[in-house]
């Protein structure tokens, strides 16, 4: 039977994340020495290396990465029950940490600006990221809840759709191509294309969903600047209809008619399926569910 502590836990999840013992001493606010012991005696514990040292260069080994996942979990588990308890004892409040992909943000902000009214005493923290991001944290459990596009399919989650969220193509309002009734994939593959990056949810649809090949293309991380960029004329640009209601009614910007366009996707609010949601959490994931049109 294998025995450890939670400060070995800690440890050892702070050496792996920070990558240094030092930056993990200032932030358990422990002295090195004091880290270094925690991690030796967890490697007696387990019976073998956890970490590889190499100069300054801090990596876990083979079976550290194993044991990483699981103290990720455990600590996952421990602080949600600590959340839990506190919030048994003031049920309208807790702290949520929710990150959303960039197209979700306006919603997002707005359902939680609602929900704040609700639950006055509740904090939260809010991050706006990209997919790759999004799915790091759902595997490191560093996050209640995920707001994203399709959520990846070889992991342990429960993702519940909320909202429809059309994919667009979008173009300058004197676009030529606006004059089509309707304009096939391979016309619109010979434009110069403006989209997110390799591995965005938007880009994976639009490959995917609709055989688009990318000749020419500008490849931009953010939807604002793929918007900017459409509006000075620099090609097609694929977008949420969701992003851009304000810029289409304005006529800043047109969508075009394209062969398989819209495409129809969902936004979903996603957690890990191997851990409880806290009250709040749970509260909160109930009212984005409830409000998505």
């Amino acid at each position: 039977m294998i025995n450890y502590t939670l400060k070995q836990l800690y440890s050892f999840e702070a050496v792996v994340r920070l990558k240094s013992f030092t930056k993990a001493s200032k932030e358990l606010n422990i002295t090195q020495p004091a880290v270094y012991m925690q991690i030796q005696q967890l490697t007696q514990n387990i019976g073998s290396d956890l970490v590889n040292t190499e100069g300054k260069k801090i990596s876990p080994t083979y079976i550290g990465k194993q044991f990483y996942q699981t103290c990720l979990e455990v600590i996952a588990t421990l602080e949600q029950s600590k959340a839990g308890i506190q919030q048994a004892l003031n049920p309208d409040s807790g702290h949520l940490e929710i990150s959303v992909a960039t197209t979700t943000n306006s919603f997002v902000s707005r359902a939680l600006a609602q929900f704040k009214k609700a639950y006055p005493n509740m904090t939260f923290h809010l991050e706006v990221t990209n997919r790759k991001l999004l799915i790091e944290k759902l595997a490191n459990h560093n996050s209640d809840l995920v707001i994203m596009g399709e959520p990846p399919a070889d992991m342990s989650l429960n993702a519940q759709p909320f909202m429809e969220n059309p994919l667009i193509a979008i173009s300058h309002p004197d676009h030529p191509l606006l004059e089509n009734k309707r304009n096939t994939i391979k016309a619109i593959s010979k434009e110069t294309l403006i989209t997110r990056e390799q591995g965005s949810g938007t880009r994976i649809t639009i490959e995917r969903d609709a055989g688009m090949k990318f000749n020419s293309e500008i490849e931009i991380n953010s939807n604002e600047a793929i918007i900017e960029a459409v509006q000075a004329g620099l090609g097609i640009g694929f977008v949420s209809k969701h992003t851009v209601q304000l810029e289409l009614e304005n006529n800043i910007i047109k969508q075009l008619n394209v062969d398989k366009f819209p495409i129809t996707r969902h936004w979903y609010v996603v957690h890990s399926a191997k851990t409880a949601l806290s009250p709040i959490a749970q509260r909160f994931k109930d009212f984005i569910i409830e409000n998505g049109d």
